[in-house]
């Protein structure tokens, strides 16, 4: 196959063929049987980008010759196209051997009533009647002895339309020519033209018309073949505007044969430039055959020089045409019945449709109306029984899945005024506060109380959520979290790689946590590094993390990098805080107010925040209510108000109330009696525990201690093998050093 198309090639490219540039008289190899193309009056090289010719004998006369001189005229171009010519040895018939001829010729016409035809003629520079005309071409031609005249193509400038008046006339005329065909062209004038004319003189002696797919390719061009070819040419010129094409024509049959040989296809390519063109035009053609892009196909007519596949393609434009046609009609039909609730027409549009582009619509619309017809009675029963139970999502659901959907009105009033219900609304408010705190214990108890319960699947969802979170953050809380979270009061007591770890872990199963995040801002800050904590606790409150507040508050209020503090931000952050439960907020609200740190706060407003939040069991907030009645800031002096709070905080583990319940038992009073033996456990338990407040009352403070609480203290430490002194009750140096000896390292200043 390989083989088979490299001889195409050769045979269409004309590879090994000798190829010379076209002169003004002809081509030095084409032997003196080769056919004969005369330009008579016309330029042999119009046309052609690079005028090269093989295998024919070009010759070129300006002009008719005069009457009697037409042999010489031959001879002298005969001899001028080919240095070596062979000639008759008579004088009288120095001719060259017979050929084939085909002539070129350009002529003007003009009106002319006086000579015979009323045609006279003008060609190169000559002038004369159509008459006239005749009878020197004849003379031309038999001075060129041919052996056939078969083609002679005739370009008429006919600027005073003289044509078709005269036609029978020229008809005649030009008839006499003896050519077995005579193609005529009419307009326009070549100097009037932006471009050269097509050469389809050379296209059609280049074998052109017998090729596929202009012709049967047996390598001879028939009579039929070639006037098809030129047919298409002339009608594709009329259409264009920007060629210099023939504005009309017709075509003069001398011999009447349809299947007459008027060419042989050469060999080898007469003309390369015409050859390629065609090649190349072909296969586009053949490519665009399958096409449906009407532009691509347009295009290529409109610009081909020789056009070959040229009615398939316009057949293939008018169907391209015809399809969006009817296209356009089933679009306009498919949109007036698309949205039928009855099958009747969408039917009629599949029985009668031709291209059926909405087939697949108009089937599924079909399917619907069936199965809307099917749900019609189960849907009426559904949306009965949902409205008389006020089943609010079942409603909705059936607002979102009915077919028929009848009643849809009155379901959809129904449904708008159980959401109009203040019980309804109550319960929704409740369900979202709890989602937006990430409260599961508020979740859960929404779900165990909600009557409408819309929502539902969101709360169980959400709930799920929060549980698998909270297991997976216990231990961060436990490692990196605030007291109230399970975790440790104070920074130092964080033990940082064990921390990471479990708050990173969180991060791992639910990427982006903010809780997670914000005890890693904690831990960061035990690390000395404020910046990262702060960025982490900014991450926290814009997902309204409640700790996240009261850490980023206490940040303003006590800087731990040595800035100065603002107050006022403290407060700003912690007020919200408070409001989300977080107890770090509600004690940052308590010491501003108690220190009149905010102007128009003070200690009765720090005693309110701190009842307010011991009511949800801060230990903390117990302390402050205690010391508030301890010392009757904000509150009424009350030992006993006050020893109830401590007790309840000391219980609660906040070591920093032991001294100061003991304090009261210490001194004892009369709501309170004295208990000095109470007194001293709570000073040894702090004691033990580092409490700084401890440590300060048995050391700096240690004697205005009670002597019963000091001699208590002294045997404890006695025992503990800390002191070697006397056990008096009076507290010297070596209670002093024995009491620090105890706590050594472990004394921690808050």
């Amino acid at each position: 196959m390989i083989s088979g198309l490299r001889g195409a090639i050769a045979a269409i490219w004309g590879i090994g063929a000798t190829l010379l540039p076209l002169t003004a008289q002809a081509q030095t190899d084409a032997g003196d049987n080769a056919p004969r193309l005369v330009f008579l009056a016309a330029d042999p090289a119009e046309g052609l980008a690079d005028p090269v010719v093989t295998g024919l004998s070009v010759l070129n006369l300006p002009g008719l010759p005069a009457a009697g001189d037409a042999g010489n005229q031959v001879l002298a171009a005969m001899l001028r196209a080919s240095p070596v010519s062979t000639l008759v040895a008579q004088a009288d018939q120095m001719q060259g051997q017979a050929s084939d001829i085909y002539l070129v010729t350009d002529l003007t016409l003009s009106a002319d009533p006086a000579s015979p035809g009323g045609v006279m003629v003008r060609t190169g520079t000559q002038d004369m009647a159509l008459a006239d005309y005749v009878i020197r071409l004849e003379e031309l031609i038999a001075a060129l002895s041919p052996k056939t005249r078969q083609i002679g193509m005739f370009r008429i400038n006919d600027p005073a339309g003289v044509v078709p008046a005269a036609l029978d006339a020229i008809s005649r005329a030009l008839g006499q020519s003896g050519f077995a065909l005579s193609i005529v062209t009419i307009g326009p004038d070549p100097a009037a033209c932006d471009g050269p004319r097509v050469p389809h003189h050379y296209a059609l002696l280049s074998g052109v018309p017998d090729r596929a797919p202009f012709g049967d390719g047996d390598g001879l061009a028939s009579s039929a073949e070639v006037r098809a070819y030129m047919a298409g040419a002339i009608e594709r010129g009329r259409r264009r505007t920007d060629q210099c094409a023939a504005e009309y024509g017709f075509l003069l049959l001398g011999d009447a044969d349809p299947a007459v040989t008027l060419i042989t296809v050469p060999a080898r390519p007469l003309v390369p430039e015409i050859d390629s063109t065609v090649y190349m035009e072909t296969f586009q053609a053949v490519f665009l055959e399958d096409s449906a892009d009407a532009a691509e196909i347009g295009a290529f007519l409109a610009d081909c020089r020789f056009c070959p596949g040229e009615t398939r393609l316009s057949e293939r434009l008018r169907d391209i045409a015809e399809r969006e046609m009817v296209l356009g009609l089933e679009r306009s039909i498919w949109e007036s019945i698309a949205d039928d609730t009855t099958p009747q027409r969408i039917s009629a549009y599949l029985a009668n449709c031709r291209l059926c582009a909405y087939r697949p619509d108009a089937e599924t619309r079909l399917a619907d109306i069936a199965a809307v017809e099917a749900a019609r009675v189960a849907e009426s029963t559904a949306r009965d029984t949902l409205s008389a139970a006020r089943d609010l999502a079942g409603l909705r659901d059936w607002l979102a899945t009915c077919l028929a959907c009848d009643g849809r009105a009155e379901v959809e009033a129904l449904v708008a005024g159980i959401e109009a219900d203040t019980a309804y609304q109550a319960e929704q408010a409740a369900l979202t506060a709890a989602l937006d705190a990430q409260n599961a214990e508020g979740v859960q108890a929404w779900l165990d109380s909600c009557t409408l319960c819309d929502g539902r699947d969101r709360a169980v969802a959400a709930l799920d959520m929060l549980t698998r979170s909270a297991a997976a953050l216990a231990p961060c809380r436990a490692a990196a979290g605030l007291p109230q979270l399970g975790g440790p009061r104070l920074l130092t007591e964080i033990d940082a790689v064990a921390a990471l770890a479990a708050c990173q872990s969180v991060l791992t199963a639910f990427a982006d946590n903010p809780e997670a995040v914000t005890l890693l801002g904690r831990i960061s800050l035990s690390q000395g590094d404020r910046a990262s904590a702060l960025v982490a606790y900014d991450t926290g409150m814009a997902a309204a993390v409640p700790a996240a507040f009261g850490l980023a508050a206490h940040e303003h209020y006590a800087p731990s990098d040595g800035q100065p503090e603002d107050f006022v931000g403290a407060e700003t952050l912690a007020l919200q805080g408070a409001t989300r439960g977080d107890w770090l907020s509600a004690e940052v609200l308590t010491v501003l107010y108690s220190n009149e740190l905010i102007p128009g706060k003070n200690a009765i407003d720090a005693y309110a925040v701190a009842e307010a939040n011991a009511a949800q069991g801060n230990p903390v907030a117990q302390f402050f209510i205690g010391y508030f009645h301890q010392t009757g800031l904000g509150a009424e002096r009350d030992l006993v108000k006050a020893a109830a709070a401590f007790q309840i905080a000391v219980d609660a583990g906040y070591l920093h109330a032991n001294s100061f319940l003991a304090e009261i038992y210490e001194t004892g009073d009369p709501a309170v009696p004295q208990d000095t033996l109470r007194a001293s456990d709570l000073y040894w338990a702090a004691l033990q525990a580092g409490d700084p407040t401890a440590v300060d009352r048995l050391t700096t403070q240690i004697a205005i201690r009670n002597p019963d609480v000091v001699r208590d203290i002294q045997g404890r430490l006695r025992d503990a093998g800390v002191f070697t002194g006397r056990i008096d009750g009076i507290a010297g140096p070596n209670t002093i050093e024995a009491v620090r000896a105890l706590v050594l390292d472990e004394v921690v200043v808050e």
